[in-house]
């Protein structure tokens, strides 16, 4: 399967059917077993899970073909569209998923429906498999489900998994509103709407996947970046998905990262205005797709050096996917349902919490700040930018936690890193800016899940690769560098045995959590994380407090050195890095909704 920069698959090849919807027939590709793919797998791309949407509405469902009638699914298709797609749509087309399995999988019992399968050489039937759903990442503006190779993160998994990578609507198409309900005027509908999809293609897997040989009552989301901030928000969402969401894997994200603002908030009004200028005074929803997409790429420009990105997910109001910010969600999720207990003595949460595979890399803000921040002004400015609502003592707090590098040694650059690229803030401020952004949402997320009852596994990806321009290369595990190696894909693994056996710990435990109905792991591969905080500012302390698993630490192969280092190992969060937690959960809200900080 392709991933982002292409990738041929295996010949030769020939295909596979399955009968659906009555006797309907989707007809993918068997690929054969190969070195890079050991399992020989069948792949469906680009079926249909809701029509061409009209502009800025929500989408309406798709059935699978009824029947006599045959869908071909056996190339890849276009994407959705976004600017510089390297496969985009010319124009705004029907919302596709792709699904990957091994060969043969057995689908349900014929249905009411008829629903069946005849594959090649498929003789007898074998047990249904758990189903893995991925939401691709790029910042909600960028990205497709095929970024990641599906097919070799099936085809390498010790246990076998039915994978759905699923599209949805991006940047201004998907994620644009009007802070005030309904427009006549420029036709600007509800918000969110690339959630929306995203929960329209969660209701086609419940529906239909069983006839792929899914088990549709033991799914796991699963999502990177973008997509792991997504999978957050359908855990949170008071609106009850088509799917119990009983596992979840959230890859460098949360739904308290970075931000989360009204859409009210001045800063998307400001880059809708953008957008609006750019467009002449002609109704967006009345404007070519491509001069749509050029006027979004400025839009997005004008904010990338700052970090506040438009076209994002927004707090919509009542009856909204997201109807207040993100933090109060989590509290609500998670109170205690009056008159109900649980096991001693304590109240159940009103939701049953899932269990999840959540973590992060080392560097996570390499991507996203200014390299060439010179001075302790151009640090505050980056944050008062980035977060209005900081006060002055807030502020202050920010420089002792992070200080500056000329009187801290701790946060110089590296000797290493080339000046004329790298301001001597650099450090400072990318290790401050992961933190916010990525690092303490992720671990909010596995402190509050953990503290209510849910099974928590928390990681680190340190496996350092090479980032910049040839002669001002940097090593850090930044932001996605861990994704191919989750899919073990071969394309990246080739030549670095020592990243291998990462991709093999890593891969081997998420399948094993998917696999699980409960999502429940042996504890000597992977313990149990037991948050280290309690609910009123004080902690916990004890030999099984606070850990969790290094993937790839003091590896180098991917910067172009030889050290394999060590494929996992387990550590206990630092006290630096519990202050930091602390010091930007208190200040979440400022990120979320009005950007105002709460009144006690």
């Amino acid at each position: 399967m392709a991933g982002s920069g292409g990738q041929a698959s295996p010949s030769p090849s020939s295909t596979v059917r399955v009968t659906i919807n009555g006797g309907g027939t989707i007809v993918g590709k068997h690929q054969p077993a190969s070195a890079d793919y050991p399992k020989a797998l069948d792949l469906f791309y680009g079926i249909p899970y809701g029509e061409a949407p009209r502009r800025f509405r929500p989408a309406v469902a798709v059935a699978p073909p009824g029947p006599g009638r045959t869908l071909r699914a056996d190339e890849e298709g276009p994407t959705q569209p976004f600017p510089m797609a390297p496969r985009g749509a010319a124009s705004e087309r029907e919302l596709r998923l792709t699904i990957v399995r091994p060969a043969g999988a057995s689908p349900s019992p014929p249905s009411s429906t008829g629903t069946s399968q005849q594959a090649e050489g498929a003789e007898e039937e074998t047990p249904r498999l758990p189903v893995i759903v991925y939401v691709h990442g790029g910042a909600f503006n960028f990205g497709h489900p095929l970024e990641r190779d599906l097919a070799a993160f099936v085809a390498w998994a010790p246990r076998d998994v039915l994978v759905v990578g699923i599209e949805y609507r991006l940047g201004a198409l998907g994620f644009l509103s009007a802070g005030h309900g309904e427009e006549a005027e420029t036709r600007l509908g509800p918000g969110n709407l690339g959630l929306w999809d995203q929960r329209l293609a969660l209701a086609w897997v419940g529906a239909w996947a069983a006839a792929f040989g899914g088990r549709v009552h033991d799914v796991t989301l699963m999502g990177v970046s973008a997509g792991a901030h997504s999978v957050g928000h359908h855990m949170l969402s008071p609106t009850p998905a088509p799917l119990p969401i009983r596992k979840a894997i959230l890859e460098s994200g949360s739904p308290t990262a970075r931000s989360v603002l009204a859409a009210a908030h001045p800063r998307p009004l400001a880059q809708l205005a953008s957008l609006r200028a750019l467009a002449r005074g002609r109704p967006l929803s009345r404007l070519p797709l491509a001069e749509l997409l050029d006027a979004a790429v400025l839009v997005w420009a004008e904010d990338a050096a700052s970090a506040c990105w438009p076209f994002q997910p927004v707090v919509d109001g009542a009856g909204g996917f997201i109807p207040e910010a993100p933090a109060r969600l989590w509290r609500r999720l998670l109170a205690p349902d009056e008159g109900e207990e649980g096991g001693g003595g304590k109240a159940s949460p009103r939701r049953r919490p899932p269990a999840v595979i959540t973590g992060f890399c080392s560097h996570e803000g390499t991507q996203f700040v200014p390299q060439h921040a010179a001075t302790n002004a151009d640090f505050l400015a980056f944050f008062r930018t980035l977060i209005p609502a900081l006060s002055a003592a807030d502020l202050a707090a920010l420089e002792a936690l992070y200080p500056d590098p000329a009187s801290s040694p701790q946060l110089r650059n590296p000797p290493a890193w080339p000046p004329r690229r790298f301001g001597a803030q650099y450090r400072r401020l990318h290790e401050a800016y992961a933190h916010y952004a990525y690092i303490a949402p992720v671990l909010h997320t596995a402190h509050t899940l953990a503290r209510a009852g849910a099974r928590v596994h928390l990681y680190e990806y340190a496996a350092v690769a090479s980032t910049g321009a040839a002669g001002d290369h940097v090593a850090a595990a930044a932001h996605g560098d861990h994704a191919p190696v989750v899919a073990h894909d071969m394309a990246h693994l080739a030549g670095r045995p020592g990243l291998e056996a990462v991709a093999r710990a890593v891969n081997a435990r998420w399948a094993a959590f998917a696999a699980h109905p409960e999502g429940e792991l042996d504890p000597d591969s992977w313990p149990a994380f037991v948050s280290p905080f309690d609910d009123d500012g004080g902690e916990h302390r004890g030999s099984n407090v606070g850990r969790l698993l290094v993937f790839g630490r003091g590896n180098d192969e991917a910067a172009g050195g030889s050290d394999p280092g060590v494929p996992v190992q387990t550590r206990t969060l630092t006290r630096r890095e519990m202050d930091q937690c602390r010091f930007w959960w208190d200040r979440m809200e400022l990120s979320q909704g009005r950007g105002v900080r709460p009144v006690q």
